[in-house]
């Protein structure tokens, strides 16, 4: 069958064959991850926004989540400069980004292959992605104890841990309830 599939995929240029990927996983399906994919992008940003924010008074603004070098821009390079606006955002999109590999990618491949009672569903898939979320977490704060790279640290200090946690459990609940959604359109 795999030898089939791939010698089909070779004849179909690269449109075709996700054309027919598509076809084959059914609509509704890439439709609800195309849609939960980018909801939980856009609820872990706001997260991080919330819980860390970047805040702009009189000398510019001053992002309290950053990796490497803090950046501090005086209030006319923020107004005036688009990239360093964009520097200061990159962290924001790079951990909604890894939150979002976590809780939609990583905890449906674990849960699937586990496959928990329905009852268990919602519990296994917060769990699974608050564990993920400390286990990535703890490598960030040995990046940062080992001078790789300078940036905010749960483990290393407490004056972050509650900014993390405002994070990391509204989406590891997040992911759960994205998980029954899932299981109640594949039933």
């Amino acid at each position: 069958m795999t030898g089939n599939f791939s010698r089909y995929s070779c004849r179909l240029g690269i449109a075709e064959f996700f054309k027919e990927a598509i076809l084959m996983v059914g609509f509704r399906r890439v439709l609800f991850w195309l849609v939960a994919v980018i909801v939980y992008w856009r609820c872990a940003r706001w997260f991080l926004f919330y819980a860390a924010p970047i805040y702009v008074d009189g000398g510019g603004p001053s992002a309290t989540f950053y990796w490497g070098h803090h950046l501090t821009p005086t209030l006319s390079e923020w107004d005036g400069d688009l990239r360093t606006q964009m520097l200061l955002l990159y962290p924001y999109w790079i951990a909604a980004s890894i939150i979002t590999i976590l809780g939609c990618g990583l905890t449906t491949l674990l849960a699937r292959r586990w496959r928990p009672v329905r009852w268990r569903l919602f519990l296994v898939s917060s769990v699974v992605t608050l564990a993920s979320l400390f286990l990535v977490e703890a490598v960030s704060d040995a990046g940062t104890a080992l001078h790789i790279w300078r940036g905010p640290a749960i483990y290393l200090g407490t004056d972050m841990a509650l900014a993390f946690l405002k994070v990391m459990v509204p989406m590891s609940l997040l992911a759960g309830i994205l998980a029954l959604v899932r299981d109640r359109l594949n039933a």
